[in-house]
Order: structure tokens, then sequence, then C-alpha cells
């Protein structure tokens, strides 16, 4: 189903941190929005139970912004979504 919020935020790029743990997440996700433009949208994928405790204590150390957090998917499947900007 389509999201018309989604459609506003178009991210840059798309980080599946999915299989990986929360700590190595952050590295990744760091390495990521170091390459990122000013005002360009990281998307971030995290299944980690911790990720929306870590994710917006990450963001707010770096100065970026999480414009969204969601749940997706369903139980055993189920992971977060985040969709950060680097301002």
């Amino acid at each position: 189903m389509c999201n018309l919020e989604d459609l506003r935020v178009r991210p840059l790029h798309r980080l599946d941190n999915r299989g990986t743990p929360c700590a190595l997440g952050l590295i990744r996700a760091s390495e990521a929005m170091e390459a990122l433009p000013r005002g360009a949208v990281l998307e971030i994928f995290s299944k980690d139970v911790y990720a929306p405790y870590e994710v917006p204590t990450w963001a707010g150390k770096y100065g970026y912004r999480i414009l969204k957090h969601e749940r997706r998917g369903v139980f055993p499947f189920r992971y977060h979504r985040f969709l950060v900007e680097k301002p």
C-alpha cells in the first residue's frame, strides 16, 4: 500500500541493517551519512529490538534529524524503518 507521506521524502540512500547487530549497524549508518550531502535522507532498516532507542540517540549525538520511525512487517519478520536527515 502506498503511503503519500513517503512520496514527499525521498531517501537518497538505503541501508539494510536487518541482519546486522545494532552497534555495527550504527557504524555503517555513520559511514553512509558521512558520504551523503547536506539535506540528504538515509533510510535505515533494522530488526534490532534496541533500535528505537539507539538510533535516535545516535542521530541526536551527531545532529541528524529523525524524520520518521515506524515498525513494519509481521512477526517474526517485523523490523524498524527510520528516515534520517543530514542537516
